[in-house]
């Protein structure tokens, strides 16, 4: 019986690993948007795997060294500058930038 539990317990933790990889990568693609709303504040976060890595703002786009990918949230920072990203659906995504003493949302679709 021993043997069958721990079987049993190592097929249970590869199945949460797996599944907390899958679900991380359901982030994958190019997430597009705009800061406010506005056309000309347009930005895209590209994810691949579990990470973040690049966002654009007005056309320039920028590499990301560190970010934090779960299944239901994004997060990461660049120049001073934070963004969190959480799915509100599928396809579907709200984000918030904290700038220094700004903050701006925007709805985030996957292309």
């Amino acid at each position: 019986m021993t043997c069958f539990s721990s079987l049993l317990s190592a097929a249970a933790i590869t199945l949460a690993f797996s599944s907390s990889s899958f679900a991380a990568s359901g982030w994958d693609g190019t997430w597009s948007g705009a800061w406010g709303g506005k056309p000309e504040q347009a930005t895209t976060i590209t994810v691949s795997g579990k990470k973040v890595v690049s966002y654009s703002y007005q056309g320039v786009s920028h590499p990301v060294a560190t970010s934090n990918v779960t299944a239901a949230k994004i997060t990461y920072e660049d120049q001073g500058n934070s963004v969190s990203v959480t799915k509100t659906g599928e396809k579907t995504a709200h984000a918030t930038l904290h700038a220094g003493s700004n903050d701006a949302d925007a709805e985030l679709t996957r292309q």
